[in-house]
């Protein structure tokens, strides 16, 4: 009996470690509609038009491009952010702006 039930414990403990981080199609979505809808992002990118593509360049590296344009995003991980099962909590890092 003590078995099954130590049994059941660690199954419980392995099934919610599991369900903790977004699967990575969706954790991808969510990095990008943060990027689509950052004050930032479109701060820089104002003057050079709509966003044109984002393009993801690398683990936790994205390439924003509007007009002749370049702009890195990084995606870092927010330490201010309490430490809970579920999505990633994650801030974003602006590089320069590179222009053709």
């Amino acid at each position: 009996m003590i078995r099954i039930g130590f049994s059941l414990a660690i199954l419980l403990i392995g099934t919610v470690a599991a369900s903790a981080a977004l699967p990575p199609y969706w954790q991808r979505k969510a990095e990008i509609q943060a990027i689509v809808d950052s004050g930032a992002v479109a701060g820089v990118l104002e003057s050079r038009g709509p966003i044109d593509a984002v393009e993801r360049v690398g683990n936790d590296h994205y390439r924003v491009r509007a007009g002749g344009c370049a702009l890195d995003v990084l995606i870092i991980d927010d330490a201010s952010a309490a430490v809970m099962p579920g999505p990633r909590k994650f801030k974003l890092k602006l590089g320069d702006l590179v222009c053709k």
